[in-house]
């Protein structure tokens, strides 16, 4: 079943309200570089 992005549009607007929607955008968040990590890879 194929739908356009306007159908899947509608039916997110259907599904879940604009206000209780969450807002995802581009983040300028830069972690510190001096971060001193007791494992050998660091989790965010």
């Amino acid at each position: 079943m194929a739908t356009t992005i306007e159908q899947q549009t509608a039916l997110d607007e259907s599904l879940v309200h604009g206000t209780q929607r969450l807002r995802i955008g581009k983040s300028n968040f830069r972690l510190p570089s001096d971060i001193q990590s007791k494992e050998a890879t660091l989790q965010v």
